[in-house]
Formats: C-alpha cells, structure tokens, sequence
C-alpha cells in the first residue's frame, strides 16, 4: 500500500486567544502538518475586551492553506474528519445570514458584572450545577448586558452565538451549540432537564429561545459533513465529516489523556484553566461545576481557573519595551537571579478578575512590598510566582474538599517557559509531566474526538494510550517549596485584603 494512504488524518482547529491554529495529526498522535496565524484584540474600555470575528476566519483559511499545502494531493483523500475547539465565552451578534452585527465579546471581557450579579441574586436550583454561582465571563451573562445596554442591537440580532457556533456554521451550514459550552458557560443542564424555562424568566430573558443557539450536541456528535464547495477547493473527499468540539480548555485536556478520575490536566496559556473529571457529582465550593457529560459520558467535569496568567506575563514586557523590541531573555535571566521570593516582593494575579476560588470579578492585580531597591527582573519574578501561588491556591481547595490527582499534565506555551515552569512545580511541590501533546493538546484532543466518533479507537481510554506519551517531566526541589510554603501564606493574606476591599462593591 502506499505510504501515503496508509493512515487516516484528523483535522483539529484550535481558535486561541491570540491566534489560530490548524493541525493535522495521524492516528498515532503524529502531527503530520500544521501551521498558525494570529488576531488582534482590542481593550476599549476597563474590563472590556473585543475582536472582530472576521479576522478569526481570515485567520484559519491562511491557516489551513499553509497546513494543507504540506500534504501531497494523494495525501488529502485520507482525511476523515474535523473538529473545532475555541476560546468560550466568545460572544457577539449575528443577523439571519450568519453575518456578525458587532465585535465579539471575548471570554475574558468582565464588563456584565451587574449582571451576573442578577443572575447570581435569583438563587435559582439550577445554579447548583455550576458551582452555585455564573461568570461575568459567561454566555448568558453577555447576552443580558446586550439586552439591557444595548437594546437596538439586540432585537436586530438573529441570535447571540459563540464563537464555536459560528464557526462550525461557516463550515456546515447548521446551527448547533455544543454540550460542553452550554452546560459550562450557558446554565444548560444535561439528563433531561435542558434549559430551564423558568430560569430564564426570572433573569429577564424569557425569550432565549430566540436570541441563543439551543440545539445542543454531545461533544463528538456528527454535526454534518463540511460544505462540498470547501471540499472541492482543497482536494477533500466530499464526505468529511465534522465533528461537534467544545470549549479549548476542556478539548486540550482531552487531547492530554485527562480520561478518567486521578488526573489533572492544566492548560497555561493567556489564561490557565485547571480540571479534572469524576464519577460523582462532588459539590465543591470555589471550582465551576460539576458538570455531568461535557467531555466524556458517565463523568462530571471539575473546573478551575485564572483569568489572568501568562498575559500578565506579555503586559509586562510590553509595558517595559513600549511594544518595541527587548531582549526578553535578559529579563528572565534577572528573575531567575532574584531567587525565590523576589526579595520579599508579593503580587496578585487578579488582573481581570478573579475566576476562583473567590469568584470576584472586581478584584485586581496588585504589587506589595516595593522599595527603591527592587528590580524589574524582582518585579517580573513576583509575577511569575502570583501566578504559580494562584495554581496552588486552587489546588488546594480541590484537596480541601476530598479531591485528589495522582497525576498533573499541563500544555500550553507557558511549557516552553523553564523558569516559570519551575516556579509552578516548586510552589506547589507537584511534579508535572509534559507529553508529545503539550505544545498542541487542543489540536490533539479534536485529533481524538474524530478518531474514537469516526471509529478508528471503541473509545478515550484506547486513542489516548495509543496517540499520547510523556516527553518530560518537571520536579519539584524541596528546598524551594518549603520557602514557598511561607509565601503562599503572605499571598493569602493579600487575597484576603483585596477581596475585602473589592466584594460587594
């Protein structure tokens, strides 16, 4: 047989913060092909946070034209399946014919607290399944503050959608919500309860039916096959199956072999969501969920996360080179030199909010202890240890409540970062392994959907054995962590402060 068409190829798409990318991965886990293409954000306002979904498309057609290109045209025939994961929630209006009426709210825009707030104030049971309380970052949220504050553009609007909706509409025509964004970001609730009427009408959206997406899908249900004319331009059999996706955070754990209880996957990014998976409903406070069915059937999902992490990280160097040129390496060499505490030097990651434990959208980053001694490299130290005492605090309260991992895996471009990787091992005194997936995990995880809904593998537990492997591994040094035990305790005393100055106001 020839080499060529000797293994089926998956599709995955991974819509990013920052950018796009298109990979393409063999059934051994293999990338075969990939490539990656970026988009703007724009900061209009405090707390705001837009992008035109435009760019996002122009952005995966390059993309894809520069994955597929690689391939020989024999090659492209052995292409089964796509599947897409994106950044959630991604919220911006369209009209009947898919075309979008604004910029899109990204996931990390905060600007709903009031109402979240309100949605929060009616203390309805089906809060319960999301951890007891929404996001400001959440869908429903959104869609409310367009409701109240913009109200013209609400009623011109066909439907709000995600930024997952559209883009697997752009592919197949059909309008179709996934289960993983509408029950971790929409109050959807899976095993016969649905979205609830009732619900809606307390919070003043009586009418979503006719302002979101409510056909939901299983995370690896068939959404159709993609458009003949996208198939006929690149050299694709006619019947390539699309595949329904999910949010990137809960799709990239997949694609890190998070299959079943004991692991816990982190994705360390713009962002770092930490999660994890249950056989039972373990009601949790400070984590979102549980969560029943939005990844793999049979299990309840358990979230985590920062808002703010590695673009703390890029603010920085940003502000100190003006958007021009720096040697950054320069900066990292002197926060490696500023040794472990940053010379007595605590920050706060709160930048856009806390997401949890303390779930306060209001609060903000913060810097104690500066005297006319410090140094960037101390300041940029501190940083990278806010972060990394965040990751711990969450830790902790999921040890808190009973739940334990045996194993830590993480992905992401924080990975590539040695010094902060170190720093995330050594405050939390966890090893965390790295596999063949790290720098790609989302793509992998579409790679895995497609193979076990196209039938390559019978189920998760099978592809992940056969794609993913452990490349590396980071340890924990005693030493470190023990000194990191008393700035952990600092750090959550200024949690402590700022939240008492910023709740309720």
């Amino acid at each position: 047989m020839n080499k060529l068409l000797s293994s089926n190829l998956f599709v995955g798409v991974d819509f990013g913060t920052q950018s796009v990318r298109v990979g393409i991965i063999d059934e051994k886990g293999k990338l075969v092909s990939s490539a990656e293409e970026g988009y703007t954000i724009s900061f209009p306002r405090v707390g705001w946070a837009e992008q035109n979904p435009n760019d996002w498309y122009k952005a995966f057609i390059s993309s894809w034209e520069k994955a597929i290109q690689k391939l020989p045209l024999l090659q492209r025939k052995t292409i089964k399946a796509f599947c897409i994961c994106a950044t959630s929630s991604t919220v911006f209006p369209v009209n009947s014919d898919g075309v979008p009426l604004s910029d899109a709210l990204l996931w990390m825009d905060s600007r709903a607290v009031e109402q979240a707030e309100i949605i929060n104030a009616s203390n309805h049971p089906i809060l319960s399944h999301c951890g007891g309380e929404v996001s400001v970052e959440w869908l429903i949220p959104k869609v409310l503050w367009f409701k109240q504050k913009d109200r013209a553009l609400y009623e011109e609007a066909f439907r709000f959608i995600e930024q997952l909706d559209w883009i697997n509409w752009k592919l197949s025509g059909r309008w179709v919500s996934s289960i993983c964004n509408a029950a971790c970001k929409a109050n959807y609730v899976a095993q016969g309860v649905g979205w609830d009427s009732e619900f809606f009408r307390i919070i003043g959206l009586d009418d979503y039916e006719d302002k979101i997406v409510t056909e939901v899908i299983p995370v690896g249900g068939l959404i159709g096959y993609l458009k003949r004319e996208f198939c006929e331009m690149y050299g694709l059999n006619r019947s390539v199956s699309l595949y329904q996706g999910g949010i990137d955070a809960y799709i990239a754990v997949l694609g890190l072999g998070v299959v079943q209880e004991g692991i816990l996957g982190t994705i360390l990014g713009t962002s770092f969501v930490e999660l994890c998976l249950s056989k039972k409903p373990l009601e949790i406070e400070g984590i979102w969920g549980p969560y029943r069915d939005v990844i793999i059937n049979g299990y309840y999902a358990l979230e985590g996360g920062q808002i703010s992490a590695g673009s703390i990280a890029k603010w920085f160097k940003d502000m100190l080179s003006n958007r021009g040129s720096m040697n950054f390496m320069k900066i990292s060499y002197e926060a490696k030199e500023s040794g472990v505490g940053a010379h007595n030097l605590i920050a706060l990651d709160f930048f856009q909010g806390n997401r949890t434990p303390f779930k306060n959208p209001r609060a903000r980053g913060a810097l104690w202890g500066l005297n006319l001694s410090h140094s960037r490299g101390d300041i940029y130290r501190a940083l990278l240890e806010s972060v990394a005492l965040g990751t711990r605090n969450i830790i902790s309260n999921f040890n808190s409540f009973g739940y334990r991992f045996d194993k830590w895996v993480a992905c992401g471009g924080v990975t590539k970062d040695k010094l902060w990787m170190s720093i995330i091992s050594d405050s939390c005194g966890i090893p965390i392994s790295l596999l063949n997936s790290s720098s790609y995990a989302g793509l992998m995880g579409c790679a895995i959907i497609s193979a076990v809904s196209s039938g390559m593998f019978k189920n998760y537990d099978i592809a992940a054995s056969a794609m993913l492997r452990e490349v590396a591994s980071i340890e924990p040094e005693k030493r470190n962590h023990e000194r990191y035990d008393e700035i952990y305790g600092k750090y959550l005393e200024l949690c402590h402060i700022m939240n008492t100055m910023t709740q309720g106001k």
